[in-house]
């Protein structure tokens, strides 16, 4: 997965969509009355301003429930550009189908229900296209800038446990791998001509951002890899590419298929 991907599907971008999305678009239909919204859904005699803040509060939940699904499952996803968008128009159908439903009980009877999943879809796509945009430009913005930076690949790397209480310091040129173990993170380095692990009681998610930023990529659900060690990559008998390392007696690590071409080009 790309870079800047990765940014518009980590913890902040998942929680900005889910407040923004829904808060411009109800501000934005409340202020306008775009794409004659209000004829549209003059329905059960009710203010049109409480038929459009049940409707933005439907949305929020759809958008709640997609945008967190969507950051669960995005490491065994791994979605594309054009998978990211396809989601993103997902999102505004599965809101436009409950909010239809919302119309159609409050109507009784006056309009079907798949003519109003019309109306509504027609204009939230129209509405809900700003603060899309308006959030992915702001990423993409964002995640350029940290593009530019250099990573760098000689500083001390800091780890940290669960609890917050630095643990281990070291180079992290000297870092060959990291390995997951349930609680644990093994933490494989090169000590002279000898190697040598450590053992930090920590998750990969929590350090992830750190090992991208030292140069290291992933190339695994369970592990962490430092190009630099890297003697080559290989695909085994049985399909599983594999890196070998400089480092004698250490097993081959694997690599994941959607993991390939990101660890290749750091080669």
């Amino acid at each position: 997965m790309e870079k800047r991907l990765k940014t518009l599907l980590g913890g902040m971008s998942t929680v900005a969509h889910i407040l923004i999305v829904p808060l411009f678009s109800f501000v934005f239909t409340i202020l306008y009355r775009p794409f004659g919204i209000a004829e549209a859904l003059d329905i059960g005699g009710v203010d049109y301003t409480f038929n459009i803040t049940i409707l933005y509060c439907i949305l929020l939940g759809s958008v709640a429930i997609t945008r967190t699904l969507l950051y669960l499952l995005r490491h065994k996803m791994a979605p594309s550009r054009l998978g990211y968008a396809v989601w993103c128009l997902g999102e505004v159908v599965v809101a436009s189908l409950f909010g239809a439903l919302y119309a159609t009980l409050m109507d009784a009877g006056d309009a079907t229900y798949f003519e109003y999943v019309g109306r509504v879809c027609s204009r939230l796509f129209g509405i809900a296209i700003y603060p899309y945009a308006l959030l992915y430009l702001c990423l993409e913005l964002h995640t350029a800038s940290l593009g530019n930076e250099e990573v760098d690949s000689t500083a001390l790397v800091k780890f940290h446990d669960e609890y917050q209480k630095l643990k281990f310091v070291i180079d992290s040129s000297a870092i060959i791998f990291l390995r997951s173990e349930e609680n644990y993170v093994n933490i494989h380095y090169a000590d002279g001509e000898r190697t040598k692990k450590f053992v930090l009681r920590s998750s990969m998610r929590a350090l992830e951002e750190q090992m991208v930023r030292h140069g290291l990529v992933r190339c695994h659900r369970s592990y962490f890899l430092n190009p630099s060690h890297v003697k080559m990559i290989r695909k085994e008998p049985s399909g599983m590419v594999v890196a070998e390392l400089n480092e004698m007696g250490l097993e081959p690590i694997p690599i994941s298929r959607k993991y390939q071409d990101e660890v290749t080009k750091l080669l």
